[in-house]
């Protein structure tokens, strides 16, 4: 796996790959140093955890499908919402070959799969990948730290719900979230105060 650094404006970007085949999650900046990174390797996909612009940025770069959530992909599109206004979204929409992911689903990446979890609470359609023991959770679990729930279709029963499931998984699988440092499950179990208060409140 490599890693793009993101900051506060822009999210990391994370680039899969597996014997030459790869997928990129994210893809919201360093167009020439993903392409560098692939070298000879198939592109087959790009994994959205959810629609903001800064995770969002380079997906019509890419002639590959686009996997997200159902519920996220009208928000691609309203500026107004998804962070890019006063500008607009610098993708079209016929561009794009959009295909639509549920929690339970896979995706391939060559004899391996990608396992979706759908993770709303930061938006709707927020998605969490799990991949050989990483957890890429986009905006929804961050380490020490959990994502907003107060934009457009974020929401706190959802959120809360989400991280609690997500902190259920093995305790040894690493978080790598969209933005900040990586993670682990065990790690969070025990110091990420929103879980503890949480699963304090769960368990009543």
């Amino acid at each position: 796996m490599i890693q793009f650094k993101g900051n506060d404006d822009l999210s990391h970007v994370y680039l899969i790959c597996r014997f030459d085949t790869c997928v990129l999650i994210d893809p919201s900046h360093d167009y020439e140093s993903i392409m560098h990174a692939l070298e000879n390797r198939t592109l087959s996909a790009i994994l959205l955890t959810h629609a903001h612009q800064d995770h969002v940025d380079l997906i019509g770069h890419f002639d590959v499908p686009i996997y997200m959530h159902q519920d996220d992909a009208h928000l691609l599109f309203e500026d107004q919402y998804n962070g890019y206004a006063p500008k607009t979204h610098p993708y079209k929409r016929k561009q794009l070959d959009l295909r639509y992911v549920k929690q339970g689903d896979s995706i391939p990446l060559a004899d391996h799969v990608i396992e979706v979890y759908h993770t709303p609470g930061h938006t709707k359609g927020g998605l969490s990948f799990l991949y050989e023991q990483k957890l890429f959770t986009g905006d929804t679990l961050f380490k020490e730290s959990v994502g907003r729930h107060d934009l457009y279709s974020g929401n706190l029963p959802e959120l809360r719900k989400s991280v609690l499931t997500l902190l259920s998984l093995p305790t040894p699988i690493k978080i790598y979230p969209g933005h900040d440092d990586a993670s682990t499950i065990r790690y969070e179990q025990k110091n990420n105060p929103y879980y503890v208060k949480w699963m304090k409140q769960h368990t009543k």
